[in-house]
């Protein structure tokens, strides 16, 4: 090759080198920036939108270009789930040197839509070009189950069972279990779970409640509940559900037989009466401190039946002072096979350890056949407490007749240890037999309970002959009368020797 020819060629060379370089130099490059997807996640039935921003990059190596970017549209085609509220292609038009554009393609999430990532591709294209930038969107779709729970018992007893309504307004859940919150004082009754598996829009499901150890009234049931949802995630939250507990009651009626004395060993009788509900295996137990068992706290009389009655007693002791005092009974019996278990407050009557002791005096003694006397009886107060309203009463007796204008005397009050006097009159028959004779007082008093108790307290009299007791009345009288002329001579003889001697001093 000649020498002309080879310069020409590289001349050309480097003009085409030239004109590539300046090409590069001035030909535009589109860039994609990062995209964003508002919400970050969406639900079936929600609206969303995609964002990216398209730009018209100058080379790095250039100061300035006149090459546009032409015709800038963006594509993209339906996806399965979401529909788009633009069409497509989406025209952005023409972006000049260094410039940019904002690109929002808002979407819906159809209903039918499964939780999940959505990928919405997105291509963007210009003039003249066959190569397209792409934008690979991942849209979040969430659904998750809206969960409601409701019962057919507004109020729930002791132990019963509930007929749950799970309803489910949202996404699909599996592998659905209920528990109960381990702080809650509910229980199940022989599960520890409600395992209820793939839940669809609404089931129900019986639900075994213990609220034993909870409160009477209005209660909250704190049900746990756990599920898968769609996706795979697992889930878990709380429902709590209002209800009101009633106590079961025992229909039964305490009934005390006779009182127990204060600070004694006494037995205490009662009688119960089922007026309910027939009962099995019931029980009744002494929990009050104040009245101890000395022996079992626990009483056991089967089964009652409704209007069935019983009577039981147990040795007990009484700490407390006389009157009507509350007493508890925990009573306990069997029901569907549940053991249930209430407190009851019991009236029980407790008297005092009041005695009344009867002592007698008369004048003159000793009492003898046909002779009139004055009966003094003493009532005395040997118990520890006060007694009120004490009246004393002297039976009728076969030794003498009574000449009081009533037989019954009224005493008071008298406090422990203290004692009060009556008297009677009365005049021994002329006609009885000397001997002893058996005599008798009736006392009614108040004790320090408030009840009224009545006593006959019973002693003897002896009676001495007629001669016995003339015999020391004439004695008697046979002193006062010498007492009387010992009397009489000593005020003759003291009046007398106080006579004046005057007379025998004068001379006449």
């Amino acid at each position: 090759m000649k020498k002309r020819e080879v310069k020409d060629m590289r001349n050309w060379i480097f003009l085409g080198v030239t004109l590539l370089l300046m090409a590069g130099v001035f030909s535009a490059a589109m860039s994609v920036e990062t995209y964003t997807v508002t919400p970050s996640t969406v639900k079936p039935g929600e609206e969303g939108a995609v964002t990216f921003s398209v730009g018209n990059v100058l080379p790095s190596t250039a100061t300035t270009t006149i090459t546009p970017l032409e015709d800038v549209s963006v594509f993209f085609t339906a996806v399965t789930g979401i529909e788009y509220k633009a069409q497509s292609p989406f025209v952005i038009g023409t972006i000049d040197s260094g410039g940019s554009a904002l690109v929002s393609i808002p979407f819906h999430v159809l209903p039918t839509a499964k939780s999940g990532v959505i990928t919405a591709s997105f291509f963007i294209s210009q003039k003249d070009k066959t190569d397209l930038k792409t934008v690979n969107a991942i849209i979040r779709v969430v659904n998750p189950p809206i969960i409601t729970l409701s019962s057919d018992h507004q109020t729930i007893l002791t132990t019963d069972v509930i007929n749950l309504t799970i309803t489910n307004n949202g996404g699909a859940a599996s592998k659905f279990a209920i528990k109960l919150a381990d702080s809650s004082n509910f229980s199940f009754i022989g599960i520890t779970q409600v395992y209820v598996g793939d839940l669809a829009k609404s089931v129900v499901v019986q639900v075994p409640i213990d609220s034993r150890k909870v409160n009477e009234g209005l209660n909250t049931l704190p049900f746990v509940i756990s599920y898968q949802q769609e996706g795979g995630d697992t889930a878990n939250e709380t429902k709590y559900l209002t209800v009101a507990v009633k106590k079961e009651k025992a229909d039964v009626a305490f009934t005390q037989v006779e009182p127990i004395v204060t600070n004694k060993d006494n037995i205490l009788r009662m009688k119960v009466k089922n007026t309910g509900r027939a009962l099995e295996d019931f029980r009744v137990l002494l929990t009050d401190n104040n009245v101890k068992a000395r022996d079992s706290s626990q009483i056991r009389l089967g089964n009652l039946a409704t209007g069935q009655e019983k009577e039981f007693q147990v040795p007990v002791f009484a700490g407390v002072q006389p009157g009507v005092m509350t007493t508890t009974f925990s009573v306990k019996w069997v029901e569907d096979d549940v053991e249930k278990e209430e407190s009851m407050s019991v009236p029980l009557a407790v008297s005092s350890d009041a005695e009344v002791g009867i002592y007698l005096e008369a004048k003159p003694t000793p009492l003898a056949v046909g002779g009139d006397y004055t009966l003094s009886v003493t009532a005395s107060n040997l118990g520890s407490y006060k007694i009120a309203n004490v009246v004393v009463a002297i039976e009728d007796s076969d030794a003498f007749d009574i000449q009081n204008i009533q037989k019954e005397q009224y005493i008071g009050n008298l406090d422990n240890d203290a004692f009060s006097t009556v008297q009677y009159k009365i005049r021994v028959g002329a006609n009885i037999p000397a001997g002893d004779y058996p005599l008798a007082f009736k006392i009614r008093y108040k004790d320090q309970s408030g009840l009224w108790i009545e006593k006959v307290v019973k002693t003897t009299v002896t009676i001495r002959p007629a001669s016995e007791g003339v015999q020391k009345d004439n004695g008697s009288g046979t002193l006062v009368l010498v007492g009387i002329v010992v009397l009489a001579g000593a005020g003759y003889w003291y009046f007398r020797m106080r006579k004046p001697k005057a007379k025998q001093g004068f001379i006449g």
